[in-house]
């Protein structure tokens, strides 16, 4: 059994990019510390920002609101969750009652928001429309559409300055060779640590404190912290293609460490290269439907309502 290399006691993860074991305790500290001073060095908030997190229900939203909640009397912002629920049977309840009850634990107060309320449909209502239509667009497409849609209009209604999401280095990674094998350089140009600053004076923007840290190190955390989710998995996961490119960049990692800290410098450089192109993030415009932004006339979420036939 390995040992913490700093103290000796019993070691809970392994770093091989330095070949450094560490015991819970410092663990645990290493994580924060990498969060806290992503925070502080890419000034992802300020004293006077009410942050919405979105939260999920699952490790890494529940791991960014306990982190943002135990540093904002240090940075002196305040912070709320904010949930969807989207109509998934069998999956978003069990979800939103982890939530509820990790957010009673940590004194955060929950704002929940629903498809059904916003759309007038669940998301498991919308699926079957999807198959009759032969499923031209995929259930998470459409879901991702609508969530960040009622997220970014819930968190302004409430007053929020920014809202913290939970991508940690994984999700950046697998959503950069995405849209690089999608040719979306648009896309690759928008996204980063900070996106939405100003682009629109309806879009609030977004930050993401566990940008630099892996999923298995989030994973950990959430362990050694005790933050509890259920394990259930959407009902739709089968339909994202996303889980391909996952289990081939953890095969690629395990045979050559280091890989995705590589990676994301790769997507930073790329990124910031693009911003000084015609792919670089400017000024949106406005949705001709609902007057929320949009890249067009309309915005993806007043496309997929009239797909949907939800208007």
């Amino acid at each position: 059994m390995a040992s913490c290399d700093i103290c000796g006691e019993k070691a809970v993860y392994y770093y091989r990019d330095f070949d450094i074991h560490l015991c819970s305790k410092h663990f645990a500290a290493r994580f924060e510390k990498c969060v806290f001073e992503t925070i502080k060095r890419f000034k992802l908030v300020s004293s006077k920002d009410l942050i919405a997190v979105a939260v999920s229900g699952g490790k890494d939203s529940l791991t960014t609101l306990y982190l943002l909640k135990k540093f904002s009397k240090k940075f002196g912002y305040e912070v709320l969750g904010l949930a969807v629920d989207e109509g998934i049977a069998g999956y978003r309840e069990y979800k939103l009652q982890a939530l509820k009850n990790f957010a009673k634990k940590i004194d955060v107060e929950i704002v929940i928001a629903s498809f059904k309320d916003y759309f007038g449909a669940t998301l498991d209502q919308m699926v079957s429309i999807l198959k009759e239509k032969g499923f031209e667009y995929k259930p998470c497409t459409v879901c991702g559409v609508f969530r960040r849609y009622i997220i970014n209009m819930k968190a302004r209604e409430l007053g929020a300055t920014k809202v913290a999401t939970g991508h940690n280095l994984d999700d950046e990674i697998q959503v950069f060779l995405m849209n690089m094998l999608r040719a979306g350089l648009k896309n690759i140009a928008r996204e980063s640590i900070v996106t939405g600053l100003r682009v629109h004076q309806k879009l609030i923007p977004r930050v993401k404190p566990l940008y630099f840290c892996r999923e298995k190190e989030v994973l950990a955390y959430s362990i050694i912290k005790n933050i509890e989710t259920p394990f259930v998995e959407c009902n739709y996961v089968i339909y994202a293609i996303r889980n391909k490119i996952r289990a081939w960049l953890n095969e690629y990692e395990s045979e050559y460490p280091s890989s995705k800290l590589k990676i994301l410098a790769a997507k930073e450089i790329i990124t910031n290269l693009l911003r000084k192109t015609k792919y670089a993030e400017g000024v949106i415009g406005t949705c001709n439907i609902c007057g929320e932004p949009a890249s067009g006339q309309i915005c993806k979420a007043c496309f997929f309502r009239k797909y949907l036939g939800l208007f």
